[in-house]
């Protein structure tokens, strides 16, 4: 490559623009460093719950505010910003803008669409969410974590590359834990986390009256000291934390994990090959978990528990059935090894490279 194509090609700028969860932020950082090994200059837009997720990337962050405490201030704001985001598009003048979902992506993106730029969504959930519905329809590409995105035609999905995730570079190198005690990592994230702390901590604590196990719990800060007592209680080995940022570990070390189905726990799930109990959140918007949590149900990849289900005599039930069955964990590690879509960044970062050499 000549130097001074190197230059051109340094200074071709790409915007990010997410929502302020990790669900959303994860796959575009994820993105954002691929794309900066192939020497484009990344900006993201967010809100600023979405900064704590960005690490270096917050220091140039374009951050906006979306208030949500209302229809009327959220449209409010979402106007004000568009028509913000229309006159920095100006003096950014940014080669493509990608969505990823969340209100706050909705600004930069319909800015760009506004120009007639080139843009492109990605979906994280087995269901579209409303932003990335909203700025679909005049998006250039739809890029789909699932093969089938409800809310979306299928033939209108033309790049199922899978989800992006922070740990994509360890995926391959995962083996199976020989662990002398069945360990368990549980994490519910904020939303109806109680169960995690009432009717899964009881039949944990129920099935140590059985089997000899190791457990990993995330919980709410002011459920924690409930969790470790109820668990120290019952002499079972415990780390309990509001917060692991070695996450990424703990995956490794645990034989289950039982969780909520967001898109980036399914995906993770899938990259470190963990065989799970999931529990979809009954009020997730446009039941997005419901549907995240089917694709590996139907894969027989997972076992899904509804929770109008949940009891303790159930969970403990299966949780008995998969401690004595490690031939029906193996089946389910193998059937998410197969649901892998490897290098999702690579592919994501591809297709950029395709549309933009007409522009470039």
């Amino acid at each position: 490559m000549s130097i001074a194509k190197f230059e051109s090609r340094l200074k071709d700028l790409i915007i990010l623009a997410a929502g302020g969860t990790g669900g959303h932020v994860f796959p575009a950082v994820a993105l954002a460093e691929e794309l900066e090994k192939r020497n484009y200059k990344v900006i993201f837009a967010t809100d600023e719950r979405g900064l704590k997720y960005l690490g270096k990337y917050g220091n140039s962050a374009i951050v906006q505010k979306t208030d949500t405490s209302s229809r009327a201030r959220l449209y409010l704001d979402l106007v004000k910003n568009i028509f913000k985001s229309f006159f920095k598009l100006f003096r950014l003048k940014p080669k493509i803008v990608i969505g990823f979902g969340g209100y706050p992506s909705v600004p930069f993106v319909a800015a760009f669409q506004l120009r007639l730029g080139l843009t492109i969504i990605h979906e994280q959930n087995a269901v579209i969410g409303k932003a990335n519905d909203l700025l679909s329809k005049m998006a250039y590409k739809i890029v789909t974590s699932f093969p089938k995105t409800i809310g979306i035609p299928i033939i209108r999905i033309e790049n199922y590359i899978g989800n992006p995730t922070r740990f994509e570079k360890q995926y391959d190198s995962v083996k199976a834990p020989s662990n002398d005690v069945f360990t368990i990592l549980i994490f519910g994230g904020s939303q109806g986390a109680s169960i995690f702390s009432e009717k899964i901590l009881d039949a944990i604590c129920k099935l140590s009256e059985y089997e000899e196990i190791k457990v990993y719990h995330q919980g709410r800060k002011e459920d924690i000291a409930k969790i470790k007592s109820a668990y120290d209680k019952f002499n079972i080995e415990n780390t309990t934390s509001d917060f692991f940022a070695n996450i990424d570990e703990l995956y490794k070390k645990s034989d289950l994990v039982i969780s909520r189905s967001g898109a980036s726990t399914i995906f993770e799930i899938i990259g470190f090959k963990k065989p799970s109990i999931l529990i979809p959140y009954k009020n997730s918007i446009n039941g997005d978990q419901e549907e995240n949590a089917k694709f590996l149900e139907e894969n027989n990849a997972a076992i899904v528990l509804r929770e109008p289900q949940l009891n303790e005599e159930i969970i403990v039930g299966i949780l008995r059935q998969l401690v004595d069955s490690p031939e029906k964990m193996k089946k389910m590690s193998d059937n998410l090894a197969e649901l892998r879509q490897k290098d999702p960044a690579k592919k994501f970062a591809d297709l950029i490279e395709t549309i933009l050499k007409p522009v470039s």
